[in-house]
This record gives structure tokens, C-alpha cells and sequence, in this order.
């Protein structure tokens, strides 16, 4: 078989040539089966004649098959057809390395980034015991992005013979096969090459230690590090020559200038041994003040200069001498950390526990984006856990520690799932359904609570199970309308230490202590939520953050604790004010060792947090033209306009959290609810005389939530339209006035993720509920057509949220699908004409016909940029936005000056170190 431009590869169709190399030819392919682009390595032809080499290149495909990282190209799978073999890999768009410098030396502010993303890939490969080899800037490509992909790891030792070779210099890794006796080829790659490969011997980590200051000298020169004519002056500048260091920059400060040439360190026992130390220089010459990255003008500057350079030598000087250095034992004085997250993140939902720390503290994982990160103590980034990415209720939440902190726990879809911090896929130990706090013993059991939810009978209490799965066992019982939250065994074993709240009433939430020898429970503290017990003998719990008034944060209090009584034997003490809470689940966690790690209350992330930032309210109107609206900023969310125009009914995040209406004549704010509890989607009946919202404790859509009927005058009382049931959200009312439609939760299997479904509920006569919609996923955000045939909504039966379209009433006589790749939040043009709904952070446009069936024309932007769309996950998420009666002027929803371009440090963890010599001193035990 020849492979060629136009013929096919087993199911990939090869589209181009992209290059050719020592290492096979590289094709430009279409996927057939996954309908997507790959790049096909297509191995030398030679090699096929080699068995054990196959084997070799096999096995070694699989082990770079395990690298994840983001600046790793991805090896996709392992192909052969008509004896010919090939990789299949990421296809990375964008220009090489070599490319951008063919243009010209690189500045050192844009070199800065791309290094850091170098070290980073090369670091995660050694991480893996995988060398690269062959780093060189034809390996490395540049995305439009910004991103930087390191190609071909591992694979110079894939194609090397299995044979050592001696000293030949022509028989090092990168210089075995025949295809690599072009001049270019050779010069290419001898180029990147450290002193011990180019004399034939073993390479490790060190060997892409010096590659990477090649490729760091060539950035900021333009020119090879080591340049000749032919291989052999190359292989000899390389083994006994040195670089021009004169043809670096004169602007360069010092640690940059220190930092290339301990990389270009020929023996390699005084060379940087690791990339995480020059990533760690890298990192912080970037965020350096522009000053130190250039040749200092000041004596200031030089100081500063200097500073970073004695830095990187000390840096350095630790790896070049390998001195085995005694720790000393950490200082007892209180230190204060912050850890920088991106503010535009998601950092976890209401009532989800969202952080845990090591019991050694080392280690810190996170909620973010629907998936787990995991923070090293001495790494300055954190990485995705693999395995816990998902949608909604399928991503990895609640992360607990194994005692040996080499297991992260965690929930999902479901089931109790662990995954190794080593590596590998998740284990699945136990079907739960949403736990709130679980805990992992030193005798490796697992304790988590269980309710009685969704067809789930006798199941509330605190559940065991091994940390290696099995059978589980309940070890307390409670009643059904009540929950449990973060069980925690005592030391000694004969005694749980738990919150217990009332799920409709989550501010009486009590903090109790059950003896599992006779059963009896006690209340320890009456007022708390989310205790843990400290071996110093102190609880430390959460008050003050009531769900009432959906304050999202609250004070951690600390009291002394006897075990041997189970009592508590002082007075409680502030010790934290301002940690991120939200039910009865506060964002703390405690090491045993003596750190502490907390999400701020007004994390930018935080669902709370982020919905009570102060909005603005502007028009927009199909040119992107904006205009303000006299409402003095506030935390608006879900703004609906008056049938006649004059009105907008919108719920306000404040600590009242209340709908409140704005007039437009008189510009006049009005809150129109005044129950004490959470009020939220308000929604306009067709005659503008009424709102209809939904009222009930704050938290996630599981919560009992009642709907209810109040004048838009405010006048009168509000009528109760439905009994308290999980997850109840108006979403609109038929253009006739006579029906309501709302979603509800609804739970499938015991431990299942819960659905939401569109409901029916006449608004006179017969007022019991019918469902409308219901399918295993969730559908919400529904509206009908002002033609009352049509019913549009959201739904994430494909795996995304998209926006469909049925008949009405008849809603089961067919379906048409809208958006493609993401849609929400749906809404009619009342002139009947076009169909909005959100996309990518734009609101989109359209057009649709009936005639003979629902069509769907081409759709169009019609507002994008700057506004907000979005709080939360499409499970509690409403529509952001409305539009004008005449279909020209969108209302949007903008935050106020000065709240959107808040530092990305705003959205932060509080790292505290020895905070339990603090807790000791401030709490002591009598």
C-alpha cells in the first residue's frame, strides 16, 4: 500500500502532505468514523523489516499515549493497514516555532509565555518517566490561541534501535535512520542535541533540560546555539563549543542570561536537573514588573534585577551541586497566603462541598468548570484530575482525601467514584445519591449521608463503605424529611459527629454527636452546620450564613470539645469571618498538620458571589447600540418585560432577595414580594396584572420551592398556587391566560442524577399539576409561541443544552431541534415571526415557519459581548434577557463599572499555615 494525497488509510482518508522527517511522513487525514482532522505519522517504511522495533514503537506508543496536558499534542490511537503502521495524533493548527523565529528574534515578553508552556509539557512528561529527545522549534507548534503544543515526545526513543550503540556519534537516537542523511534533517536536529547524546549515551531528563536552552537561545537570538556548516562541526560545537553569548540581547536582565547558560551546561551533574526550576524563574520573570525583564535604567531596577538573578542562581545551584539539604522544622508563626484563580470561572454550586486538602496539606483539590483541579503545594499551577470532567451532576464534586493523600474521592452521576493522583481512570465504589460532605477514615472507611429523594425509600442516614468499595452499610438512621451532612468518624470509633437540618428549614441545621454503641444522640451545638473535629480537641463549624436571606458566606467558629464526654466545654470564638458557604455546606477545609484553605465569600466564581454582583439594566438594539435605563445598580437577575412594555419584573440577589418591578414612566423601583424567604423567576401573567415566582429556602433546584400569584400593584396578599415540591420554577404563562408552565426536579433511579420536567398547571379550575414534557434529561425554559402551536424550550438530551421546538398542547405529535452546538434560554418575537435564544455569550436570531411543519431558518447574532447571560448551570439557570414588543431593542443586564474588570485575583483560595498554633492560642482548652 502507498500512502499518498487522496487514497485512504484504513477509515482515514488522507487529505495532505504536511512534512517529512526521520521519523516518518506526516499526512493531514479526516477521521470517517469521528468526523474530525488528525495528523497521521506514518512510520519509515524501513522499520517494518525490524519486529522487535515494532514492538518497541507499539509499547512505547502506549506509554505516551498516558500523558494529558494541555501543551502535550495528543496521541489519539495506534493504526496499521496493509502492513504499513502509523500514529494517529493531534492535528495542531498553527505555524512551528521555527516558523515564528525564521521571522526574527523573539522579545522576551512574548518568549516569556511560550517558555513557561515548554517547561510545563516537558516537566508533566517526566512526571511520566517520558523524555522527549528531539526538542527542537520544528517540534513545537504556536495555536492562534496563544497555546503552545509540543509534538513527537518520546517517539526518538520509539524509533531507536534496542541495541546500545557505544559512542558513534552518527548512531545516537535522533541519528539512526537513513532518512535522516539530508544536510537539512541533520543540522536540524544535531543542533538540539546535549553533549551525552551526541556521544551516544543514555538521555534523560537533563538531555531535554539542554534542548530547551537551545530553543530558549534561538528565541531571543534568532540563531542556533550551536551552528556549523555540516554535522560533524555541529556534533563538535556541541560536545567542545560555546554559544555567542554575546549575541543575546544586551537588554536581558541577568536571571534570564544565568538561567540559558545553566541549561547549556555540557556536564550534565552542573546542569539544571529539572524544568521545574527553570519554570519556576520563568514564571516569576513574567510576572515581573516590565522593568526587570529589560536592562535595568535605575539603581532601583537593578536591585530588583539582581534579586531575580541571585534567585535563579540559588535556584540552579540547588540542582547543579545535588546537596541533600535538612529541612528544619517550619516556623510556628501564622502565615497567609493567596492562591489566584480566573475570575471568570466557576468555582462550585450551592450546597456543594467544593475544596479538600492532604492531611499533610501538600496537596489541594478544587471544583472548577464542572471538573476537578489539583493543586501541589510546590507547583505554582494546578491540572485537571482526569476522569472527573462532566456536565452538571456527571462532573466530579464534594472532593474528600484519602488518609495517605494519594486518593482524591469524589461524586458523580450517581456513585461514589476514587481516582489515584497517579494516574489512571476513576474506580467506582458505591452508588449515593448526592452526598453532602463525605469522609474518609484512617481505618480506610468511607462515611457519607444519604436522604429520601426521588422514589428513594428507607434511605436517610449516614451510610459506610470500604475505601476499596464493597457492601455498604448504614451505621444512623434519621427521619426522611431530614439531611445529613459531613459525617465524620471520632477518634476512638465509637462516635459520628454530624450536622442534621430540616430540608425546608436549613438556618435550624444542628450539630450533633451519635454513640454508635448505644445509639444515643446529642446536640453539641444548636446553631451550626459543617463541624469538623481538630486534634488539638476543638469543633470548628459554620454560622451565621443564613439561607434566608441567601448570604453567601459565613463566620467559622471554634469551641473546645471533650472526647472523652462528647461535650462541648467553652464558649464558641470567631476564628474565620467571610468564608464562602451556601445551605449548610461551608468552603473549608483543615489539614491535620496545621493548614487551612477556604473559598472568600465574594469569590467572582461562586454562584452566590457571582449573583450578587450590581448589574445595570440597557437597551440594545440590532446594531449593537446601547442605551442606559435610569435603574440605580443593583444584583438583578431574570428580567422580564410587561406584555404592554411599561415594566420590568426582575428578581434582585441582595439580602432580601426579593422580585421587584421597575416603571419605566415614573423610573421607579418597587419590591413587590415580602415573604421572608427566597423569592426568584418572577413571571408576567398576559394581562400585566399579576407575577408569578416561585418562593422557598435558597440552595440547588432539589429544594422545596412553592409557586404563587401576586398583584403587580402590590396590592393584596400573594395566592398559593402549588405545595411545596423539589425544584418548582415558573417559566412562562399561555398567551391565553390560562395555563402556567414550570419545571419541576424529578428523580429517577435511587442514587441518579435528578431531572427536571415541564409541568402544566391551570391557572382556574382543576389546579393540580400534569406533566407536559418529561424525558430522562431536563428540559426548562419554556415558552410558548404568541400563536399558543408552539413550544420552545432547552433541553440537554444530546449532551449539550440545545433549544427545540414541539407542537402545543400536543407536544408529543413531534419535535425539531433549533440551535446546533449549544443553545438556551428560548423566546418567541411577538410579532411571531422569529425565535430567539442564547448561544456562546450572544443572543441569537431565527426565523421560522409553519408551513406544512416547524422550519428553521438560518441563524443570525443579534446581540453579543459584554452582557451577562449566564450564572449558573442550565439546572437553576433562567433567561438574562428579554426583547421589546416591536422586536428591535433587546433588554440586557450589564455589570456595573468597575465589577467586570476586577482582577483575576479576586477570584482567590486563602491558603493559612500553621492556623492551628492560632486556633490553640485564641481557643485554649481548659
Amino acid at each position: 500500500m502507498t500512502v499518498r494525497v487522496g487514497s485512504r488509510f484504513g477509515t482515514y482518508e488522507i487529505l495532505a502532505a504536511l512534512g517529512a522527517g526521520g521519523m516518518g511522513e506526516v499526512y493531514r487525514a479526516r477521521d470517517t468514523r469521528l468526523n474530525r482532522d488528525v495528523a497521521l505519522k506514518v512510520q519509515p517504511i524501513e522499520f517494518a523489516l525490524d519486529a522487535e522495533r515494532l514492538a518497541r514503537f507499539a509499547r512505547e506508543a502506549q506509554v505516551l499515549a498516558s500523558l494529558n496536558h494541555p501543551n502535550i499534542a495528543a496521541i489519539y490511537g495506534f493504526e496499521e493497514a496493509d502492513g504499513i503502521r502509523a500514529l494517529v495524533l493531534e492535528l495542531v493548527e498553527g505555524p512551528t516555532l521555527a516558523d515564528r523565529i525564521a521571522q526574527g528574534p523573539i522579545s522576551i515578553d512574548e518568549a516569556l509565555p511560550l517558555l513557561k508552556q515548554i517547561a510545563e509539557a516537558l516537566e508533566a512528561a517526566h512526571e511520566q518517566g517520558i523524555i522527549h529527545r528531539d526538542l527542537k522549534p520544528a517540534n513545537i507548534k504556536l495555536r492562534p490561541d496563544g497555546t503552545v503544543k509540543v509534538l513527537d515526545f518520546g517517539l526518538a526513543k520509539a524509533l531507536e534501535p534496542a541495541v546500545s550503540v557505544g559512542g558513534d556519534a552518527t548512531t545516537s537516537p535522533t541519528l539512526t535512520s537513513p532518512a535522516l542523511t539530508r544536510m537539512g534533517v541533520l543540522l536540524g536536529t544535531a543542533a538540539y542535541m546535549s553533549p551525552e547524546q551526541a556521544k551516544g549515551r543514555p538521555a534523560d531528563k537533563r538531555s531535554d533540560v539542554w534542548a530547551f536552552g537551545c530553543v530558549m537561545y534561538e528565541m531571543l537570538t534568532g540563531r542556533h546555539a550551536f551552528d556549523a556548516e555540516d554535522l560533524p562541526d555541529t556534533l563538535a560545537a556541541v560536545l567542545r563549543g560555546e554559544p555567542n553569548w554575546t549575541a543575546l540581547p544586551a537588554s536581558l536582565s541577568p536571571a534570564i542570561v544565568t538561567l540559558v547558560r545553566a541549561c547549556l551546561e555540557k556536564d550534565r551533574r552542573r546542569r539544571i536537573g529539572d524544568l521545574s526550576t527553570a519554570r519556576f524563574i520563568i514564571e516569576h520573570l513574567e510576572h515581573a514588573p516590565a522593568s526587570v525583564t529589560s536592562r535595568p535604567q535605575s539603581r532601583a531596577r537593578l536591585v530588583v534585577a539582581a534579586v531575580l538573578a541571585a534567585a535563579a542562581v540559588a535556584a540552579i545551584a540547588a540542582y547543579a551541586t545535588r546537596t541533600i539539604v535538612t529541612v528544619s522544622a517550619p516556623s510556628k508563626a501564622l502565615a497567609r497566603f493567596t492562591i489566584p484563580l480566573p475570575a471568570s470561572d466557576r468555582f462550585f454550586a450551592i450546597g456543594v462541598q467544593a475544596l479538600a486538602l492532604s492531611a499533610d496539606g501538600s496537596r489541594l483539590v478544587y471544583m472548577s468548570n464542572d471538573r476537578l483541579y489539583l493543586r501541589r503545594m510546590d507547583r505554582l499551577e494546578a491540572t485537571p484530575i482526569p476522569g472527573t470532567e462532566g456536565v452538571e451532576q456527571a462532573a466530579g464534586r464534594g472532593p474528600f482525601f484519602s488518609p495517605d493523600g494519594q486518593w482524591v474521592g469524589f461524586w458523580a452521576g450517581g456513585q461514589i467514584k476514587k481516582v489515584s493522583l497517579n494516574g489512571g481512570a476513576p474506580f467506582v465504589l458505591c452508588e449515593a445519591e448526592n452526598p453532602w460532605g463525605v469522609s474518609w477514615t484512617a481505618d480506610n472507611t468511607i462515611l457519607y449521608g444519604q436522604s429520601e429523594q426521588g422514589g428513594a425509600t428507607d434511605r436517610a442516614g449516614i451510610w459506610r463503605i470500604s475505601g476499596d468499595g464493597g457492601k455498604t452499610e448504614r451505621l444512623v438512621k434519621v427521619e426522611p424529611d431530614q439531611i445529613v451532612q459531613s459525617p465524620q468518624l471520632l477518634p476512638g470509633g465509637r462516635a459520628i459527629l454530624f450536622t442534621l437540618a430540616p430540608r425546608a428549614d436549613y438556618d435550624a441545621a444542628q450539630i450533633v454527636v451519635q454513640s454508635l454503641d448505644s445509639g444515643t444522640r446529642d446536640v453539641v451545638v444548636a446553631h451550626g452546620a459543617d463541624a469538623r473535629y481538630i486534634p488539638t480537641g476543638h469543633l470548628v463549624y459554620a454560622a451565621g450564613g443564613s439561607q434566608r436571606r441567601a448570604r453567601y458566606s459565613a463566620t467559622l467558629l471554634a469551641v473546645p470539645f471533650d472526647l472523652t464526654t462528647l461535650t462541648v466545654t467553652g464558649g464558641a470564638v470567631p476564628i474565620v469571618e467571610d468564608v464562602a458557604a451556601a445551605a449548610v455546606t461551608a468552603q473549608f477545609s483543615i489539614a491535620s498538620q496545621g493548614a487551612l484553605a477556604y473559598f472568600p465569600g465574594d469569590v467572582p466564581g461562586n454562584i452566590g458571589g457571582a449573583a450578587q454582583r450590581p448589574r445595570t439594566l440597557v437597551w440594545v438594539d440590532r446594531r449593537g447600540r446601547e442605551e442606559p435605563i435610569r435603574a440605580a445598580p443593583r444584583a438583578y437577575v431574570y428580567p422580564r418585560l410587561s406584555p404592554d412594555g411599561t415594566r420590568v419584573a426582575l428578581e434582585v440577589r441582595d439580602q432580601d432577595n426579593d422580585i421587584w418591578i421597575w416603571n419605566f414612566a415614573g423610573e421607579r423601583l418597587f419590591r413587590l414580594t415580602l415573604l421572608p424567604t427566597f423569592e426568584q423567576y418572577g413571571v408576567w401573567t398576559p394581562d400585566g396584572e399579576s407575577v408569578i415566582y416561585a418562593s422557598g429556602t435558597i440552595g440547588g433546584p432539589n429544594l422545596p420551592r412553592r409557586l404563587f400569584r401576586q398583584r403587580s400593584d402590590g396590592t393584596g396578599t400573594a395566592a398559593q398556587l402549588t405545595q411545596p415540591t423539589a425544584g418548582q420554577v415558573p417559566s412562562s404563562v399561555t398567551p391565553d391566560g390560562t395555563a402556567l408552565i414550570f419545571r419541576q426536579q424529578r428523580f429517577g433511579r435511587v442514587g441518579g442524577s435528578p431531572d427536571l420536567d415541564l409541568f402544566l398547571l391551570a391557572l382556574t379550575g382543576d389546579r393540580r399539576p400534569r406533566p407536559l414534557v418529561q424525558t430522562p434529561f431536563n428540559e426548562l425554559n419554556a415558552e410558548v409561541s404568541p400563536d399558543g402551536r408552539w413550544l420552545a424550550y432547552q433541553s440537554n438530551e444530546s449532551g449539550l443544552d440545545e433549544v427545540y421546538v414541539r407542537p402545543f398542547p400536543d407536544v408529543d405529535a413531534g419535535k425539531w431541534p433549533v440551535s446546533t452546538g449549544g443553545g438556551s434560554q428560548p423566546l418567541w418575537a411577538r410579532n411571531g415571526r422569529e425565535l430567539f435564544y442564547v448561544s456562546k455569550g450572544a443572543v441569537i436570531s431565527v426565523p421560522w415557519t409553519a408551513s406544512p411543519t416547524f422550519t428553521a431558518g438560518k441563524p443570525s447574532q443579534m446581540v453579543a459581548g459584554g452582557y451577562v447571560l449566564a450564572l449558573a448551570p442550565a439546572p437553576i439557570a433562567g433567561r438574562m434577557y428579554d426583547v421589546s414588543r416591536d422586536g428591535q431593542r433587546f433588554l440586557m443586564l450589564k455589570e456595573s463599572p468597575g465589577t467586570s474588570d476586577a482582577p483575576a485575583a479576586s477570584a482567590r483560595i486563602i491558603l493559612v499555615q500553621n492556623w492551628l498554633d492560632e486556633l490553640q492560642r485564641r481557643v485554649p482548652r481548659k
